[in-house]
C-alpha cells in the first residue's frame, strides 16, 4: 500500500510539473492569434525551444499586396525597435486663457477663450538583428505582418559572427520620428576581421609590439572599408581611405591577438579585431556628402606650382574652376627662398612654402600648413641646383600633409555647420515661434539668433545647419505647413525661394 501510495505522488508531481511547464513556456506562434484582435502590438515570451522571445505585429490598410506588405513589415519592425531600444520623447505644452467682457442695455457679459497646445515628438533609432518573419498575409481587409526575436536566434547569430572572417550580417534601422514617418534601411552590423601589423624593432621591443598592433588595427579598418567602398564611383575613394585611415580609435571596438613574434628585424602581430561597421559606414557617408560639394580656385605666387596643385586636388575627386560653377572655397599658395651659409660656411638655399585654404562665403581660414624649411636646406653647386632641390623637398613635405588637412578641415567645418538665412516677411510673433519650433526640434540645426526689422515686418532668422540649406528643408516643410495648418491662426507660410544660402518666405492668410 505504501508502495502504491510513493508511484501515485510521483505520478501526480510529473503530472503538475508537465501542466506548469506547458502553461510558463507558450510558443511565439500561439501570440500571434491574440494580436489580430489587439488590432497589432508586441506581446513577450518564454518559450522552452527560443528561450525568451519578443513577437510583433504591424499592419497595413495599402491595396497593393507588395506596398501594404512593405508597411506592415516596417509597422512590426518599429514596434520591435520600440520594445527593445526603447523610446526618446520631447515636447512642449502651453495653455492660455483669453476674457472679453462685452457691456450692453442689459449689463456685462463675459466670453472666455481657452487654447491649449501639446506637441509631443517621439523618436526612436537604434539596430535590430536576428529578426525573423514569423507569419504574413491578409485579415479583415488590411495586410499583417509578424516578426520575431528569439534569445537562441541572438546568441546564435552572435557565435556565427564571431567565426566569419570578412562578412557582416546585414541588419535593420527604423527611425521613427512624431509616430507618422517610418524609414528603414539597411546598415552593417560589427564586423570581424583577420588583419597582420608590422613594426620594425628599432624602436625596441615594447615599442614595436605597440606600434605592430596600432598597424594591424589601421589595416582591419582598411579591410573593413574596403568592403564598403566597392560597387560605388569611385570619385572620392582616395580621400576617403585618406580621411579614415587616420582614425582607429571608435572602429576597432575589440581584438583578440591570434599570434605575435619576431621575424627578420620586425615584430608582427596578428589579430582578430571586431570592427565597428555601422560607425564606419555612416563616416563614409559622412567624408562622401561633404566631400562633393566643394569647388576650388587656386591662387598662387609660384604659377609653375598651379598645376601640382590642381593634380593633387583632382586626385582625391575635388573639382577645381572650371569658369561655370561658383567657386566655393580659394587656397593661396606662398613660397620664398632666401640664402642660407651653414657652420663651414658654404652657401645654400632655404623655401617656405605656405598653403591656406579660405571659405568664399564665410571668409573663415579653415586651415594654413606649412613646411618645415631648416628641413629644405640644400647646400650644393651650383646655386641654382640647390634652388631646384630645396623647393622640391619643400613641396613634398606639403603633399604627406595636404590631402588630409583639406579632408578633415572641410569635415570639420561641416559639421560646425554653416548660418543660413531665413526671411520670413509679414510676419507675426506666433509665425516666428512655430517656425522656429519646427527648424529646432524637426532637422539638426538650431535657430541661434533673429532680427526684427518693424517697419518691413520682416523676421530674419539665423539658422545653423551642418548640410545644405535645402536638405533642412527636405526635413522639415511638410512639417512646417502641416504645423501652420493646425495652430497659425488662419496663416500660412508662402515660399518665396529656397536658395543654396538663404530662403525666403510671406506670410498669408488662407
Amino acid at each position: 500500500m505504501s508502495l502504491l501510495r510513493n508511484i501515485f505522488q510521483k505520478y501526480l508531481l510529473i503530472t503538475i510539473s508537465l501542466m506548469f511547464s506547458s502553461a510558463s513556456f507558450t510558443e511565439p506562434m500561439d501570440d500571434v492569434f491574440p494580436l489580430f484582435d489587439m488590432g497589432g502590438g508586441t506581446v513577450s515570451g518564454k518559450s522552452s525551444a527560443t528561450g525568451y522571445y519578443v513577437v510583433a505585429m504591424g499592419f497595413s490598410g495599402k491595396k497593393n499586396e507588395n506596398k501594404g506588405l512593405e508597411e506592415a513589415r516596417l509597422d512590426a519592425l518599429r514596434k520591435l525597435n520600440e520594445m527593445i531600444n526603447g523610446v526618446t520623447t520631447s515636447g512642449t505644452t502651453s495653455a492660455s486663457m483669453k476674457y472679453i467682457t462685452v457691456s450692453d442695455g442689459g449689463g456685462e457679459r463675459e466670453f472666455s477663450e481657452e487654447s491649449f497646445v501639446d506637441v509631443v515628438n517621439t523618436r526612436f533609432k537604434g539596430t535590430l538583428s536576428a529578426v525573423k518573419e514569423l507569419k504574413s498575409g491578409s485579415y479583415d481587409g488590411n495586410y499583417f505582418v509578424a516578426m520575431v526575436i528569439t534569445e537562441t536566434d541572438v546568441n546564435q547569430v552572435s557565435r556565427l559572427r564571431g567565426g566569419s572572417a570578412v562578412t557582416g550580417s546585414g541588419n535593420t534601422e527604423v527611425i521613427s520620428t512624431g509616430g507618422v514617418q517610418t524609414v528603414a534601411k539597411s546598415v552593417l552590423s560589427n564586423q570581424f576581421v583577420e588583419s597582420k601589423g608590422l613594426a620594425d624593432m628599432k624602436h625596441g621591443e615594447a615599442e614595436a609590439r605597440k606600434l605592430a598592433l596600432i598597424d594591424a588595427m589601421q589595416n582591419a579598418v582598411q579591410q573593413t572599408q574596403g568592403v564598403m567602398l566597392q560597387g560605388k564611383s569611385g570619385k572620392f575613394n582616395e580621400a576617403i581611405a585618406l580621411a579614415i585611415s587616420t582614425k582607429t580609435e571608435g572602429y576597432v571596438s575589440a581584438y583578440e591577438m591570434l599570434d605575435e613574434d619576431i621575424a627578420r628585424g620586425q615584430y608582427y602581430v596578428i589579430i582578430e579585431a571586431e570592427v565597428n561597421s555601422g560607425k564606419l559606414l555612416n563616416d563614409v557617408g559622412f567624408y562622401t556628402s561633404i566631400l562633393g560639394q566643394p569647388v576650388f580656385d587656386i591662387q598662387s605666387q609660384n604659377s609653375l606650382k598651379t598645376d601640382w596643385l590642381t593634380d593633387e586636388l583632382e586626385k582625391l575627386g575635388f573639382a577645381t574652376n572650371d569658369g561655370k560653377t561658383k567657386v566655393t572655397h580659394s587656397f593661396h599658395l606662398t613660397q620664398a627662398q632666401k640664402q642660407v651659409e651653414n657652420h663651414k660656411g658654404v652657401e645654400g638655399i632655404e623655401t617656405s612654402v605656405s598653403i591656406a585654404l579660405k571659405d568664399n562665403y564665410t571668409g573663415d581660414v579653415l586651415f594654413t600648413i606649412t613646411n618645415e624649411p631648416l628641413k629644405s636646406r640644400i647646400y650644393v653647386d651650383p646655386i641654382s641646383r640647390s634652388k631646384q632641390v630645396s623647393e622640391h623637398i619643400a613641396y613634398k613635405q606639403l603633399k604627406k600633409k595636404m590631402g588630409i588637412e583639406v579632408i578633415q578641415s572641410l569635415a570639420r567645418h561641416a559639421e560646425k555647420g554653416i548660418v543660413y538665412k531665413i526671411v520670413l516677411k509679414n510676419a507675426k510673433r506666433n509665425d516666428v515661434d512655430l517656425f522656429k519650433h519646427v527648424l529646432n526640434n524637426g532637422t539638426s540645426g538650431q535657430v541661434e539668433t533673429w532680427n526684427w526689422d518693424k517697419n518691413g515686418k520682416t523676421m530674419t532668422l539665423d539658422f545653423r545647419y551642418s548640410g545644405p540649406l535645402s536638405q533642412a528643408f527636405e526635413q522639415s516643410l511638410s512639417e512646417i505647413y502641416r504645423t501652420f495648418k493646425i495652430e497659425g491662426k488662419g496663416r500660412r507660410p508662402h515660399a518665396i525661394n529656397i536658395k543654396n544660402r538663404s530662403a525666403e518666405f510671406k506670410i498669408i492668410n488662407s
